[in-house]
């Protein structure tokens, strides 16, 4: 919702009912485990094409 739809971490939050905080809270470890993974793929695809 928040990077797809454009919506803010407090309209979320209402609309779902819980604290802004929590909504916060979700993002940022999405964020981290899509960071994560996508740091193995990066890592996986270089090493395909290098060797």
């Amino acid at each position: 919702m928040n990077r797809f739809e454009g919506k803010k971490a407090k309209e979320i939050a209402d609309e779902l009912d819980i604290s802004h905080r929590t909504v916060e809270t979700h993002i940022h470890k999405a964020i981290q485990a899509l960071k994560f993974g996508l740091k193995d793929l990066f890592l996986w695809i270089s090493l395909y094409f290098l060797f």
